[in-house]
């Protein structure tokens, strides 16, 4: 009879603990790490999840120049791990959050020759932007001389 009351208990004690809401900074990092190791690994409609809709047409653009070689590449050299350096404090009035992410073992693929070069550490600094209730990350199209490139 105990057991089944220790069972009872730890199954409501369980459910109470996974109900509770998380922090904004917490979610932030959350986000920050999905979207940086979907993007690193070239899984770019899972980065599309967590992307702004402005962001869908350089993801789409940065796709569209994966070749199999970049693919056999990074299944050799093995997955980008995301961590956070750095991630502004959020108030619940706020609309927009900066998270500084650390990448390990990333690939960049530049799109002028289409050749991807592995950097055992890199930093990518995220602008998260809250859309309803859900924060996104805008990563657009590169600035070019100081300013955001909308062609």
């Amino acid at each position: 009879m105990n057991k089944i009351h220790i069972l009872i208990l730890s199954v409501i004690t369980f459910t109470c603990f996974s109900c509770q809401k998380q922090n904004p900074k917490t979610q932030l990092e959350e986000i920050a790490i999905n979207f940086c190791e979907s993007f690193y690994n070239f899984n770019y409609p899972v980065a599309e999840e967590w992307s702004t809709p402005s962001s869908l047409s350089y993801l789409s653009f940065l796709a569209s120049n994966i070749q199999q070689n970049h693919l056999d590449q990074l299944k050799t050299q093995g997955a980008a791990k995301a961590s956070i350096i750095t991630s502004s404090e959020i108030t619940p009035d706020s609309e927009m959050a900066t998270v500084i992410c650390q990448i390990k073992n990333a690939f960049i693929i530049n799109p002028i020759n289409g050749k991807a070069e592995r950097f055992s550490s890199l930093q990518d600094t995220l602008q998260l932007i809250k859309e309803g209730n859900k924060w996104l990350v805008r990563k657009d199209i590169p600035l070019q001389n100081g300013k955001q490139n909308h062609d």
